[in-house]
């Protein structure tokens, strides 16, 4: 059996903490082990928890979001990811939080299902780019994706996919809506006609796409 997704919070509005960790916990693959409402009490506390994913705030007392990623990143790497909210929806802001090398920088009014989404991509290794920011980068697709979305235009069924390339179909799952967002589409056909339009297919002339 597959372990949960460990997901600790930190936030300095309770209100914020408890309904998120209220909707998270309803996942049956998440579970959160401990929420925080300021930085200095989370760098004490972390190790205890061991989380696979921190979900943030970049705006609190005592220390900013950044600098703590900064020295989250350098102690933990890439065992640790982290998805920041926040209401600062900033270009910069965006660009700073990457660069520190944060999964995903989504605004407090996201809601539930895209931070969901999110901390199940970063468990993928995906990191999910606000829109309109980067757009070339949205639109590139990894190896792996562009494997799931050739198969998708061939009309194979989910299973079929995990089958073909010894994933779960869990996993195909996911990367099929990573592949939805990068292409600014929410079905499996706008999927397609997206990547043929994007080069990504060939086109609908040619025979099958073997690169």
């Amino acid at each position: 059996m597959q372990s949960k997704i460990r997901v600790v919070l930190l936030d300095d509005h309770p209100l914020v903490l408890e309904g998120l960790k209220r909707r998270l916990e309803q996942e049956s693959d998440i579970e959160v082990p401990r929420t925080f409402s300021n930085p200095v009490e989370l760098i004490e506390g972390i190790e205890r928890c061991q989380p696979d994913v921190l979900v943030m705030d970049i705006a609190m007392p005592q220390m900013n979001g950044f600098e703590l990623g900064q020295r989250l990143k350098e102690k933990y790497g890439h065992t640790l990811k982290i998805i920041v909210l926040s209401g600062y929806m900033y270009e910069e802001f965006y660009k700073k939080a990457y660069e520190i090398g944060v999964h995903a920088y989504l605004s407090k009014q996201s809601p539930y299902p895209q931070i969901i989404n999110a901390i199940k991509q970063s468990m993928l290794g995906h990191a999910l780019v606000a829109e309109n920011i980067w757009r070339a980068d949205l639109e590139k697709l990894t190896h792996m994706e562009r494997n799931v979305l050739r198969r998708v235009a061939e009309e194979k069924t989910n299973k079929e996919i995990a089958a073909e390339l010894s994933i779960s179909q869990r996993t195909v799952e996911y990367h099929i809506t990573s592949i939805n967002q990068k292409l600014g589409v929410k079905t499996r056909i706008g999927a397609v006609a997206k990547g043929y339009e994007k080069g990504l297919l060939g086109s609908f002339w040619e025979g099958t796409d073997d690169s």
